[in-house]
């Protein structure tokens, strides 16, 4: 029966996509992919794929490395630690190598270890316990070639490719979701990528707000895993994931609001001389309104040019919502319920209705429009439950601009309990908006300290001008 199933193996190696399809197979049949129903080389190969693993857990990277090469060569699905174990081997031998020739062989080796994974990810997929997506590869490349281009390439090192290795795989991330991405990479991504906004003095301004907003979305995307674990009834590992991916999402956060980046009068400047360019390119249109809309510049004009132009070509709930925002500026509200209306009619499912719900909250926030942005923060949890921990954030923010403190507090507390991804954000707005209060309540014990002051020093006053009897 074995004999049979490796040669319905065999029989497959040539048959298209079906050849490097290994699901329910065994070691022995993944090797006989390339080597051929031969037991001795398939017991061969297990003797390799054993001194390999053996070599790595001793680290004893020289030996690891001469078994790496022949697996490579002769037996590349048989395991996937061939690819994410390999990887640390190269790491070091670079670190251990003093000669530089020896050095760059070793490091574009190690690219091509991701490179390979990268091609046979279907195929490797197929028997893996844990599934990996180009995401994973493409981070995972990334975080190897900022640790160890410098070391090789010397002044030869140029950020902008550790930029690009990045930032693809952000773009992956956000596009098809990752499971093994690393928030310190998220971290190191939007570092580099502040590197290169202040080494061009702010030349990659609008690149650079793309990127805090590409990697603010990833942080967000990879939470989501913690609350899968809390679903599942994994307390410990949600909030170990929380832990792994908010002090990220802060940091990133902390680092765009140093860097000034996000000044509405030069951003309205950048997107004004961009118009004539950008006006028939949907997409450009689309990321410039979310831009825009991120950094308080919805309140201008040429938010307003980008988002009529946008809705012109391919309507969608991005434009309607710019085009509902300047209908409320010019005191037009039927039209801004229209277009808001609109927004939600263009979504596809309640769930995608929800989220847009929570769009229009920030614009009816940003024009102070608190009760009607209440209401549709309601509606974002009646269009999608799982939405709720977001909107009460959304309507603890809006409380504190209201002043209401003791409302915005107990909203924080609700947010943090519906939804654990959001609960590092909801601890800060707490935490700011207990500052407030603590500076709110100093301010009216300064100011009833003064008015007694003046009303004792009045009372004075009067007693003198009276004359002392």
């Amino acid at each position: 029966m074995k004999k049979l199933t490796l040669a319905m193996m065999l029989a497959l190696i040539g048959s298209g996509a079906m050849a490097q399809n290994f699901a329910g197979s065994t070691i022995e049949e993944r090797i006989a992919h390339s080597t051929g129903n031969n037991e001795d080389s398939i017991r061969t190969a297990k003797g390799y794929i054993t001194m390999f693993q053996q070599s790595g857990a001793n680290k004893e990277w020289k030996d690891m490395y001469t078994n790496y090469q022949w697996i490579k060569k002769y037996a590349p699905f048989a395991v996937n630690g061939i690819y994410t174990q390999s990887p640390i081997m190269f790491f070091y031998l670079i670190e251990a190598e003093q000669d530089a020739t020896k050095k760059k062989q070793y490091f574009d080796e190690m690219m091509e270890v991701f490179d390979l994974r990268q091609k046979n990810l279907d195929a490797l997929n197929s028997f893996a316990k844990t599934k990996s997506t180009l995401g994973d590869v493409l981070s995972v490349k990334a975080e190897y070639y900022n640790w160890t281009a410098p070391k090789v390439l010397g002044q030869n090192f140029d950020l902008r490719e550790s930029y690009k290795n990045f930032s693809e795989a952000i773009k992956m991330v956000n596009e098809q979701g990752g499971r093994e991405i690393s928030g310190n990479f998220l971290l190191t991504f939007f570092q580099v990528s502040d590197a290169i906004f202040k080494a061009t003095k702010g030349g990659t301004r609008e690149q650079y707000l793309q990127d805090y907003l590409d990697s603010k979305d990833a942080c967000e995307t990879m939470l989501q895993l913690a609350k899968e674990a809390q679903t599942e009834g994994d307390t410990a590992r949600a909030r170990q994931l929380v832990t792994t991916y908010d002090a990220p999402l802060a940091a990133i956060e902390q680092l765009f609001a140093q860097s000034g980046a996000a000044d509405s009068a030069q951003l309205v400047n950048i997107y004004t001389k961009k118009f004539e360019d950008y006006k028939t390119d949907i997409s450009k249109l689309n990321s410039s309104l979310n831009i825009m809309q991120q950094n308080d510049c919805d309140e201008s004009d040429i938010y307003y040019q980008y988002a009529e132009a946008a809705y012109a070509l391919e309507p969608s709930f991005t434009s309607a919502i710019g085009l509902a925002q300047k209908s409320q500026k010019e005191g037009q509200l039927d039209k801004m319920l229209e277009y808001y209306n609109k927004a939600l009619e263009l979504a596809s499912s309640d769930a995608r209705r929800g989220i847009i719900c929570l769009n229009i909250v920030n614009g009816l926030t940003k024009s102070k429009q608190y009760t009607g942005a209440l209401t549709y923060a309601e509606k974002a949890i009646s269009y999608s439950p799982d939405l709720t921990g977001k909107a009460y954030l959304k309507m603890a923010n809006i409380n504190a601009l209201l002043g209401q403190y003791g409302e915005a507090v107990a909203f924080c507390d609700k947010a943090s309990s519906a939804d654990i991804t959001v609960s590092g954000s909801a601890d800060r707005l707490k935490a700011n908006i207990q500052r407030a209060q603590a500076s709110q309540a100093a301010n009216a014990a300064a100011r009833k300290a003064y008015d007694e002051f003046l009303a004792r020093k009045k009372a004075e006053e009067d007693f003198w001008k009276g004359g002392a009897k």
